[in-house]
This record gives C-alpha cells, structure tokens and sequence, in this order.
C-alpha cells in the first residue's frame, strides 16, 4: 500500500480489554485512536506533574507559615527572584514543546496519509454524509450507499470524506477515536486502518457505537449510528449483496410493496423503481435494512414492533423528524412494515 509506511504499528491484534462501553475512549483501537490516547497519555501525566508540583509547595508553605496569633509581626519582604522566575518560566515551556511535539507529529501523520490516498494510495472510500438527523454512507468504489450502518473490512484503510446536507455534525466513532466536523460545502477528510476483529466477534462481526457530537438541533442527541466490522470476505459478500433486489416472498410483502411507492420520493431500495428516481432523497437508504441491528439512526432495535410504531408515527420516536406521520391503515403499516424488515433481508 502506498501509505503503508505511514501507520508503522498497523495493522495491530486487538483483544478486548475490561472495558466494552460504547463510548470508552481509553484504548485507542486504531492506529489513529492509538496516536491520539499517546499524546493524551502523556498530557495527563505533565499535568499530574504541574498538579503536585504546585500542590506539595503550596501545602508546605500553609503549614510552615501559618500565624499563630494576632501579634505576629509581617514576613520579611523581598523584591524577588531572578533565578526562580527564570525557572519558573522555563519549565513549562519545556513541558509545552514535550505535548506540542507529539501533537504536530499525530497531525502531519494524519496530513500525509490523506495526501497518499489523493496521490492514489489504495484505500476504501467513504463519503459521510451527515443529515438532521442521521447518517449516509456512500462507497464510492462500489456504488453502494446505506444509513447508519457503517460497515468496514477489518484491518483496512479507510479513507472518510466528510461533509453535512444541512447544519454542522461532528462524526465521530469514540472507540475508533478523532472526531471532525461535518460542515454543508466542506469536506473534512480523516483516514485509519479499520480494526481487526476482537476475540469474541460474533457471526456479524464486532458493533462499535458512533455519535454525532455537535449540537445541531432538537434531535441531535438521537443521531447515532453503529460500525461494523467485519472479515475482507464478509465486507465483500455484504457488497456483493446489497445491491440486489428485495426478495418479496409473502402477499404481505407484495402488498407492502405497492403502499411503499408512497415513500419513494425520500427513500431508495436498490433494484426497485424507487432507485431510477434522479431526485435527491433526504431519507436514508433502505436498501439492506433487513440487516441492521437498529432503526430510527441507532436508537432503536431493528424489531417488527419498532419499526411499525416508527412508521405510525415518527416524531414519537424523534421530534424534528422530516418524516411526516402517514395517513395509512394499521393493515398498511403491517404490509409496509413486512415489506421493508423482510423483503430487503440479505443472505450475509
């Protein structure tokens, strides 16, 4: 690989450690997360330095010094101390230069490994696209988009394109670490190896959690979505997939089928009419939703009953939501629903 040279320690054995929150930012499991907790690693510990540097003098002197009566006369005053001052200003100089050098070094790492993908450096592209409020992900190699599902090849290159349809989101995947903005007319760019599956990844791979961290509107708290990694030979099954028609097996799905023309106008489903629409969509692609662990940008579980009371009435489930509250039937919400949890559910 072109750029390979940039990550010197990637790829690297991942084991889980004893922490498995979502949002646990300890162990970098990224060659970026790792560059990053290296420079916070070290920043923590010249603060706990300066901490008790000034900590013990100041205790001391309390101590030593206190008056002990009404009649004590005033300490001796002095005009100052030249050679103190010197070292006083010196020192943390010096234990700035030590956060500053490893800083600039992550961020020029970073720098160069985005100018050897522009150069060519193989990598797998991503656009993010970032909406009110959910997530695009566009494959730009493979002409595949989903929402709220990023699905990534373990030990891999990644290279993300960042931007927003609407207001400012920060993408961010806490595990992986480094967050950027997504800003509507700018593209912020961010690249890593994607991790090697953990010890204990399960059929479909390791989840790990991501969040918008910008406060860009009354759901903004609701905007999540989850990464997954999978093995090359999954992540290549799952693109091989996606693309594929929906299955439409029942004469509920086939019913569904036709009430969701309704929804085509914000939504794609690959290999249906709904993907010859050349509009732009502000509604996630639906294509592989069968698949997702989640609905409504990770907030709820992927269920037959979530996605019914979702489609009955989405701004339940997130207020500010685009999604309009559709005059159907509750047999039409059952067909719908059908439609789209079964018929788009692919073999991976």
């Amino acid at each position: 690989m072109v750029f390979a040279s940039y990550f010197d320690d990637a790829p690297l054995k991942f084991s889980p450690g004893m922490e498995q929150s979502p949002m646990y930012t300890l162990v970098g499991i990224t060659d970026w997360g790792r560059d990053i907790m290296h420079v916070y690693g070290l920043t923590t510990l010249i603060v706990t330095f300066v901490f008790f540097a000034v900590l013990i003098p100041t205790v001391y002197v309390l101590f030593k010094f206190r008056a002990r009566g009404e009649d004590q006369p005033l300490p001796e005053q002095v005009k100052g101390n030249h050679v103190l001052e010197i070292v006083w200003t010196v020192i943390p100089v010096i234990l700035l230069i030590m956060i500053a050098v490893p800083t600039w070094q992550s961020i020029f790492k970073q720098d160069r490994a985005v100018k050897a993908i522009e150069r060519g450096g193989q990598a797998l592209k991503i656009e993010v696209i970032g909406y009110q409020w959910w997530w695009e992900f566009k494959y730009v190699d493979y002409d595949v988009v989903t929402a709220n599902e990023l699905v990534l090849p373990e030990n891999t290159p990644i290279a993300f394109s960042i931007t927003s349809y609407d207001v400012i989101h920060s993408f961010y995947i806490p595990r992986f670490g480094g967050k950027i903005d997504a800003i509507p007319g700018k593209i912020n760019k961010l690249v890593y190896y994607s991790p090697p599956l953990s010890d204990n990844a399960s059929a479909m791979g390791d989840y790990y959690q991501g969040q918008c961290m910008e406060l860009c509107g009354l759901s903004h708290a609701l905007m999540r979505f989850e990464a997954v990694v999978k093995s090359k030979e999954a992540f290549q099954k799952f693109i091989a997939s996606h693309n594929t028609p929906p299955q439409v097996k029942t004469e509920k799905e086939k019913r569904g089928e036709v009430v969701f023309n309704q929804c085509m106008s914000c939504h794609t489903i690959a290999g249906t009419p709904s993907a010859d629409l050349e509009i732009v969509k502000i509604g996630p692609d639906l294509s592989n939703f069968g698949n997702r662990r989640t609905l409504g940008a990770g907030t709820r579980k992927n269920t037959m009953e979530n996605l019914r009371n979702w489609i009955r009435n989405p701004l339940a489930f997130k207020p500010g939501s685009l999604m309009p509250k559709f005059d159907l039937t509750d047999e039409q919400i059952e067909d719908v629903s059908a439609y789209i949890q079964y018929s788009t559910a692919k073999d991976l």
